[in-house]
C-alpha cells in the first residue's frame, strides 16, 4: 500500500462519501482507492448496509401499544417526583452553597472595590448603633427623670399635704414638661 493510499485509508473519508460531501476530485480520489483497498471497500459495504437499515427502521410504522392516559402519567410522575427538592435539608446545602459563592465573590473582588463594600456596610452599621444609641439614650433620660421629680415631688407634697392625689397630679404635669424639654433639647441638639 503507497503512502496516499494509507492517507486515504488513515482520513476515513465513507461517511462522507456515502452521504455525498465529497467534492469532484475528492470523490474520483477515494473511488479508486477503494477498487485497490479490500480494507475501504469492505468498510464502505458495512456502511452501505447500516444505512439502508437505519432507513428501513426509521420508515416503518412502529406499532407500540400506549395507554391512553400515559401523558398524564408522565406529568404525574415528574411533578410528584421532586427528591430532594422540597426537603428541609436541600434548602440548608442550597443556602450553603450561596454563601460560599457570595463569599468566594467577595474575596475575588479587587482591593479598592472590597474597600468600597466594606465601607458602605460599616457606615450602616455606624448610623444603625447612632440610631438605636439616640433611642436608648432618651428612654434612660426620661425614665430617670421621671424617677427624680416623682421621689422629689411626692416626698414633698406627701409630706407637707398629706394628699395623694396632688401627687399624682403634679407627676403628670412633670412627665408632660420633661417630655416636651426632652424633645426639645434633642431637636436643637441634631440641628447643630
Amino acid at each position: 500500500m503507497t503512502r496516499v493510499q494509507q492517507k486515504i485509508c488513515q482520513k476515513n473519508l465513507i461517511a462522507a462519501y456515502v452521504d455525498g460531501e465529497l467534492s469532484d476530485v475528492a470523490t474520483a480520489i477515494f473511488e479508486q482507492h477503494v477498487e485497490d483497498c479490500a480494507e475501504c471497500r469492505n468498510e464502505l459495504r458495512a456502511h452501505r448496509v447500516f444505512v439502508c437499515e437505519l432507513d428501513a427502521a426509521l420508515t416503518g410504522e412502529i406499532d407500540m401499544p400506549v395507554p391512553a392516559d400515559f401523558s398524564k402519567v408522565i406529568a404525574t410522575r415528574a411533578r410528584s417526583d421532586m427528591r430532594g427538592v422540597r426537603s428541609a435539608a436541600e434548602h440548608r446545602k442550597a443556602i450553603a452553597i450561596c454563601m460560599v459563592l457570595a463569599l468566594t465573590g467577595f474575596g475575588l473582588l479587587s482591593a479598592t472595590a472590597r474597600d468600597n463594600v466594606f465601607v458602605v456596610i460599616g457606615r450602616f452599621i455606624s448610623g444603625v448603633f447612632s440610631i438605636v444609641g439616640f433611642v436608648g439614650g432618651t428612654v434612660y433620660d426620661g425614665v430617670a427623670g421621671l424617677v427624680v421629680i416623682s421621689r422629689v415631688v411626692a416626698h414633698k407634697i406627701v409630706n407637707e399635704s398629706g394628699s395623694f392625689a396632688v401627687v399624682l397630679v403634679v407627676l403628670g404635669a412633670g412627665v408632660v414638661l420633661l417630655s416636651r424639654m426632652i424633645h426639645n433639647y434633642h431637636r436643637t441638639g441634631a440641628t447643630e
